[in-house]
């Protein structure tokens, strides 16, 4: 499971940069996931 904190305002505008950059925020997820960094089974990525 994932979780990624944004900046948006809205769940669409959320949404929508995710189904564009989907590729790279899995890239990162897996990355997190192989380094350990992981909260209660949780995978957390935060856009800045």
């Amino acid at each position: 499971m994932c979780r990624l904190a944004t900046t948006f305002l809205t769940q669409k505008q959320a949404f929508s940069y995710l189904r564009k950059n989907r590729t790279e925020l899995e890239r990162m997820a897996r990355a997190q996931l192989a380094s350990g960094a992981v909260e209660d089974g949780i995978v957390v990525l935060s856009m800045l």
